[in-house]
């Protein structure tokens, strides 16, 4: 009796912890992974991505590669 007990307060615990890791984990908010990394450089385009917009590569520029 006592192991069935064990078993199902095991079982109940377990489940409670599969419950509540999946409230944690969301679906991304859309168009949150579409922005490129801060700093990436667009070689093609010849400008970077820095604080939330594109900035195009002047002369001397540090964040141009």
């Amino acid at each position: 009796m006592s192991t069935t007990r064990r078993i199902i307060k095991g079982s109940f615990l377990m489940g409670l912890v599969a419950l509540a890791s999946a409230c944690v984990v969301s679906e991304p908010r859309e168009g949150y992974y579409a922005q490129p990394r801060e700093g990436y450089y667009d070689r093609d385009h010849r400008r970077y991505y820095r604080e939330h917009s594109w900035h195009e590569c002047v002369e001397h520029d540090e964040y141009c590669r």
